[in-house]
């Protein structure tokens, strides 16, 4: 298992609760910690405490996991092994890739220390610490391009800017403006009709269309590539993403570093013992539930072949989150290959869902229960 975040926890424990104690299972990964990025939403304005969004990646680990700390640095399919920047390589009978995302703020010319966003806990600590000294004035909030992690995770950041500036008595002061690199809000326009229709009941501006940006820090205005310029006070920009350089090297990408897959069968090409789940393949949407939903599809997957049964069943597609929408209100989406989102109305029992949905994670979804 390359990959000791979500989608890869998630594989690893579901294949654990699926397969005999001989069968050994590697997770390979450096990270200290499993963070719950869906609440990056949440901490800045203080709607839940950051504390209670991240363990310990040993701790969420099921017993009888092997991990490896290190990264992987190639991986060598016809000969089945990886190897690992500590000097060593590692053999597989079967190989999962979850090895998600890299953020690279660096592509956007201009991006600096001044800017901000919510893509990882110490950027949401530092963003909160903004919020808090902010005094009115002009937000741009969106990603730089596509593709990102949660389509919607932007406009739901703006909805809480909104709601906190009004609780401060700053939002007569304020502007706020989201920005898309697409043409609409989400690819599904019936979800994008309810959420257009909330900013602007609270006169929150949309531009759709401004990407490939490039920022002037001296003059704080951000530009789109059409020309478009945007003048801030504060800029919640979100960095591009990419998949890891080392699968460019494998040559199992070209060059964003996500992999593409059969995508019923979440396999590489003709290799039917090498998987890829989770952000790392290049899907268009980066969505954690659709993480969730390939780790259980690819474990079961490799679980019956090891236990000699040769299921034929097809990925789906299925995923599922709960999205803020305004005061205190959530809708909950689910959809796979074959259908849209259903969306009727917004409801402050699916912001609850929203708000334990980190207890739910931790306690289940990770731990490979559900």
């Amino acid at each position: 298992m390359l990959g000791d975040a979500n989608a890869g926890i998630i594989t690893a424990n579901k294949l654990r609760m699926h397969t005999d104690n001989d069968v050994d299972i590697t997770v390979v990964g450096k990270s200290e910690y499993t963070y719950f990025k869906p609440d990056g939403v949440l901490i800045p304005f203080n709607e839940i405490n950051y504390k209670e969004t991240f363990k310990k990646t040993d701790f969420v680990l099921n017993y009888g996991i092997n991990r490896i700390k290190a990264l992987a640095t190639k991986i060598n399919l016809n000969d089945h092994y990886v190897d690992l920047d500590n000097g060593k390589s590692i053999s597989y009978d079967y190989l999962v890739i979850a090895t998600g995302d890299r953020l690279v703020p660096e592509d956007v010319p201009g991006y600096n220390d001044g800017i901000y966003h919510f893509y990882d806990l110490n950027n949401v600590l530092k963003l909160k610490e903004g919020l808090e000294s902010f005094n009115g004035g002009k937000i741009v909030v969106g990603p730089a391009s596509v593709p990102f992690q949660c389509p919607v995770a932007p406009s739901e950041f703006v909805f809480g800017i909104d709601k906190i500036l009004k609780s401060r008595g700053l939002r007569d002061k304020s502007d706020i403006t989201l920005i898309m690199p697409m043409d609409d809000i989400l690819p599904f326009k019936n979800v994008s009709d309810v959420v257009r229709s909330g900013l602007e009941e609270n006169k929150i501006n949309f531009i759709p269309k401004f990407k490939n940006v490039t920022v002037d820090g001296k003059s704080k205005t951000i530009t789109s590539e059409s020309g478009e310029k945007l003048n801030y006070d504060m800029l919640v920009l979100i960095p591009p993403h990419k998949g890891q350089e080392f699968l460019i090297k494998s040559g199992l990408s070209e060059n964003t570093g996500y992999v593409t897959v059969d995508k019923t069968k979440l396999n590489y090409g003709d290799y039917d013992n090498v998987y890829v789940v989770g952000d790392a393949v290049d899907f268009p949407m980066k969505v954690g539930a659709m993480g969730h939903s390939m780790a259980a599809y690819v474990a079961s997957k490799i679980a019956s072949q090891i236990n000699g049964n040769y299921s034929e069943t097809s990925f789906d597609g299925f995923m599922g989150c709960s999205t803020v929408f305004t005061d205190h209100t959530a809708f909950t989406l689910s959809f796979d290959y074959s259908s849209k989102p259903f969306l009727n109305f917004a409801s402050h029992s699916d912001y609850f869902l929203k708000y334990i949905s980190a207890d739910t994670y931790f306690s289940s979804i990770l731990r490979g229960i559900l």
